[in-house]
């Protein structure tokens, strides 16, 4: 009884007082940096607490275990991934891989490939990032493919999903090869999308 009554008590604490926003904003990097460089095995809230510089009661606080905390800090990063409709496939289409190409830049796309490796370990942060995360952004280039060909600028019987597997193969592997420049993302970027509209376009 005592712990339910405490439970609701912090329950409404928390709905009557708005939380700090400053603290998730240094601890989600943090989460994200400290995965990519310790893997799931040294991933932890006082690892991520004394690199975020942030009380590991605050932590305990927002997030249940290290399992939801690391699955928040995928979802927060992926927030910069939209699908404009700019009136061509092309402006769509690159808007998109620009931002997955600058989202695979630095500690978020090892922290990506690590969690790929790692799947086993970490298997329920895999799956939620699997079918949640990965599959929202799948179905951005998806939609942007999609508008293409209902405008007339992808051909009736091009295998859409083949064409967005490789706009992500490729600037994945260009992410894993190459610490690039932001000019240097965007040449690339534009380069890869007009490789693959000559193999899909009309």
């Amino acid at each position: 009884m005592t712990t339910t009554n405490s439970g609701t008590g912090e329950a409404k604490g928390r709905m009557g007082r708005p939380r700090d926003r400053s603290i998730r904003m240094k601890v989600i990097p943090a989460a994200i940096e400290c995965y990519a460089e310790r893997g799931w095995s040294g991933f932890s809230f006082e690892a991520v607490s004394v690199s975020a510089k942030v009380g590991r009661p605050a932590l305990y606080r927002r997030w249940a275990g290290r399992e939801e905390l690391l699955i928040d800090a995928f979802r927060e990063s992926a927030h910069t991934l939209s699908a404009p409709d700019r009136g061509n496939v092309r402006g769509d289409l690159i808007d998109l891989a620009l931002a997955f190409r600058k989202l695979m830049e630095g500690a978020r796309g090892r922290a990506g490939i690590r969690l790929f490796l790692e799947r086993d370990a970490a298997a329920e942060v895999f799956r939620t990032v699997s079918t949640e995360i990965t599959a929202a952004r799948d179905s951005l280039i998806m939609e942007a493919l999609k508008r293409g060909r209902s405008r007339g600028e992808i051909r009736a019987g091009a295998d859409l999903h083949t064409a967005s597997r490789l706009l992500v193969g490729a600037l994945t592997s260009d992410s894993l090869a190459h610490n690039r420049a932001s000019h240097e993302i965007r040449s690339i970027v534009e380069s890869t999308v007009e490789t693959l509209l000559r193999g899909v376009g009309t």
